[in-house]
């Protein structure tokens, strides 16, 4: 399964990492009274997990029209950060460094970077909010190399709705999710343990073969029913809703699962990879609603439970 940890404040405090004045106001902070030292220099990782971070939590911040123009210029100051950073990391080979630390800094940057991406996505979906200067920016990003060129085309002026034969076509579409969303989720009940989870691997990659016969239209994507099937549109979805919400659900539990970190649940979780991506593909629209940042932090929070206990 896909997970995105999201690095919080106590995280960023723990590695040494600036943390944004909103967390900064609510992290304790202990008087030092110790003599100062001459500071030790920030390795390129770092500084690029830094600027991840501080990138992650700029872009997560933006709700509106106002937010995101007040994000824009910071923005583009932090992609030039990382374009310079990115520069020194091609002079540095790591000599010198613990492998087990900066192994665990290459998986930290990774994870930050996959969510920001994310974040990254997703407001390429919502325009920016129309904010011109943070629509500039994030094009300047592209250009810089930092984000898929493919999430910018989203930022264009909004397509209009679908046709009344796309519109039919797309909720006949919506009505065929409801039977591979329940299979799924029942799949998912019925893990409790490695041995469970892998007795559903055939039926999970099979799964994943069928959800690729029910993409959508290519040329519906990211595009509105039309004005009179909305309301079809919604009815149709709310079954769906359920189960997606039902899923979630159970892929949390199972991340919770003794041992799930360990390679006895391998075969399942690149089963579930590959059904996971299958249902981004098909839901398109609905699936953000579901697999927020919120599922995000609540599958990171107990794979950390899980391999904590396990340690």
């Amino acid at each position: 399964m896909k997970h995105y940890p999201l690095l919080t404040a106590s995280t960023a405090i723990l590695l040494g990492l600036p943390v944004p004045a909103e967390a900064a106001a609510v992290a304790p902070v202990k008087e030092d009274t110790t003599p100062q030292s001459e500071p030790v220099p920030v390795s390129p990782g770092r500084e690029l997990l830094r600027v991840t971070n501080d990138m992650w939590f700029l872009l997560a911040g933006v709700a509106d029209l106002k937010s995101a123009d007040a994000a824009a210029p910071r923005f583009s100051a932090l992609v030039g950060e990382a374009s310079k950073i990115g520069d020194a990391l091609l002079g540095d080979d790591g000599q010198g460094q613990d492998l087990e630390a900066l192994e665990m800094l290459h998986y930290h940057i990774a994870e930050a970077l996959e969510a920001l991406n994310d974040e990254f996505r997703s407001l390429c979906r919502a325009r920016c909010y129309g904010s011109a200067g943070l629509i500039k920016a994030f094009h300047k990003s592209v250009d810089a190399g930092m984000f898929d060129g493919e999430l910018v085309a989203e930022l264009e002026m909004p397509k209009p709705p679908m046709t009344e034969p796309e519109s039919r076509r797309e909720i006949v579409r919506l009505k065929r999710l409801v039977e591979p969303d329940r299979v799924l989720l029942e799949l998912l009940q019925s893990v409790q343990d490695a041995k469970s989870a892998d007795l559903v691997v055939g039926r999970l990659q099979t799964l994943s073969t069928n959800l690729q016969t029910l993409l959508p239209e290519a040329a519906v994507v990211n595009r509105d029913f039309s004005a009179s099937t909305a309301r079809r549109a919604r009815e149709a979805y709310e079954p769906v809703a359920s189960l997606l919400w039902g899923i979630r659900s159970e892929i949390v539990r199972i991340a919770g699962l003794p041992g799930y970190d360990g390679a006895s649940y391998d075969r399942f979780s690149d089963a579930l990879d590959s059904v996971y991506e299958g249902l981004g593909d098909t839901h398109t629209a609905w699936f953000d609603d579901v697999f927020d940042a919120s599922f995000r932090s609540d599958l990171d929070e107990a794979l950390h439970e899980n391999a904590t206990t396990s340690n």
